[in-house]
């Protein structure tokens, strides 16, 4: 009993220090006026996901015209976070408040899903203690002390790992996985690579034990994503679509300037307009100017582009765009503490990848184990961010959404140490034959 005591003595005082890290980086950027309303409303995406909350709480409309209105400038960002943003603005409009409230939210989240897997394993509380690192994973962090989906997002992709790893555990089947699919790709529509692989493989794995269920579920995550698509469809009667920002991204992906000023930093290159040389300039003046229809000249000048390229020239782009989203350091100076330490946690996450070629290679690619199911995940994460570095453009920022699932991954199928070291001295933890 009183080994146990001092266990949940240690987990409570290690959980209250990764939360205060928090805190410092939300008192230093208050202190620096980062949450003063004039700041943070010329802030970029973070005050456009505030606009856009902020006419939701008002007006129940999804727009940033602050008016009942919808506006298609509005229909550029995906709609779960600021849906949920829209909630806490309920509770006050002072942004301080604002982020505590959402770092609440995501400390909850996380402790849930945290419980969730303790319970599933039947593992001791000295067995989850070094999960409580990724709270002060430098990467999610520094998104977490901002009004930018990303934290959420990382959250959001932590609980659907654990959840896919506790299949077979419980049961084949888990309604949550076509859920936080669909939501996933509703809150960070760059991560619909990576959603749509996971997603797959659920469909395929299951496909034999349940037809019926696996049908209902494919239609769960299809109908999930379609919902937002059929309402922008029906609102603005101009196609159907995800995002209005789709064209843009794919731009910025894929234009002259790629080839020699790509990075993994600011590998958007900022001008999306650059690809509109290669469209007729009648077919540019006859079009409609709002932002679905200019999003979708961006897309046809960038694939008029791209069919100029020869296919070496092609090739080279591809190969540089994968190198730049696979390189652990940044192409391009940043400062600053975190940013130097998130250096260090994606050479740990490359080493990662090294384990999952060596697991598959000797093991084969397989669905039996938890370790299995977790460097399926890793597999997922490496095809989905391949696929959008090739079509759009990644980098860093993008990456940093899959940080905590990385940082999981990572600390779990390395528990062999704590095995050898950290359990047998105090002989409590369980741990299953999944290892």
């Amino acid at each position: 009993m009183k080994k146990k005591s001092i266990i949940n003595f240690t987990f409570i005082i290690l959980l209250i220090l990764v939360v205060s890290v928090r805190i410092y980086y939300i008192h230093q950027l208050n202190v620096q006026n980062g949450y003063s309303t004039v700041k943070m409303h010329n802030n970029g995406d973070a005050s456009h996901y505030l606009q856009i909350a902020k006419n939701i709480a008002n007006f129940n409309v999804f727009s940033d015209n602050n008016s009942i209105v919808a506006s298609e400038s509005a229909s550029w960002r995906a709609p779960f976070w600021p849906f949920i943003l829209s909630f806490i603005f309920y509770i006050s409009e002072n942004l301080l408040i604002l982020i505590i409230l959402k770092s609440i939210l995501e400390l909850v989240l996380f402790l849930s899903a945290l419980y969730f897997f303790k319970r599933i394993f039947n593992y001791d509380l000295l067995f989850i203690l070094p999960f409580l690192l990724l709270l002060i994973e430098p990467q999610y962090l520094k998104y977490s002390i901002t009004f930018l989906s990303e934290s959420l997002t990382s959250i959001l992709i932590l609980i659907l790992t654990i959840v896919f790893i506790t299949l077979n555990k419980i049961k084949s089947f888990n309604v949550l996985v076509p859920l936080l699919c669909g939501i996933i790709v509703l809150t960070h529509p760059v991560s619909i690579f990576f959603i749509t692989t996971v997603f797959c493989l659920y469909i395929l794995l299951n496909f034999k034990v349940n037809l019926k269920k696996t049908i209902f579920h494919g239609i769960l995550f299809i109908a999930i994503i379609f919902s937002w698509m059929t309402r922008n469809y029906l609102i603005f009667d101009k196609g159907f679509y995800l995002t209005a920002s789709q064209g843009a991204t794919f731009s910025k992906g894929w234009n002259e300037k790629v080839a020699y000023q790509f990075n993994n930093v600011d590998g958007d290159l900022a001008d999306e307009g650059l690809n509109l040389k290669y469209l007729n300039p009648k077919l540019i003046a006859n079009s409609d100017k709002g932002v679905l229809a200019t999003s979708k000249l961006y897309k046809l000048g960038t694939i008029s582009y791209i069919k100029s390229l020869t296919f070496n020239q092609k090739v080279k782009i591809i190969f540089l765009k994968l190198k730049s989203n696979f390189n652990p350091f940044p192409e391009k100076s940043k400062a600053g503490f975190l940013e130097s330490t998130s250096i260090f946690f994606r050479m740990f996450y490359s080493f990662l990848f090294l384990q999952m070629i060596f697991h598959f290679y000797k093991k084969g690619i397989h669905y039996k184990t938890t370790c299995d199911k977790i460097y399926l995940i890793v597999l997922s994460i490496i095809l989905g961010q391949s696929a959008m570095a090739i079509l759009i453009y990644t980098g860093l920022r993008f990456n940093s959404i899959y940080s905590l699932s990385l940082l999981f991954c990572l600390i779990y199928v390395n528990l062999d140490f704590f095995k050898k070291y950290y359990v047998k001295s105090f002989g409590i933890c369980r741990l299953d034959n999944q290892l």
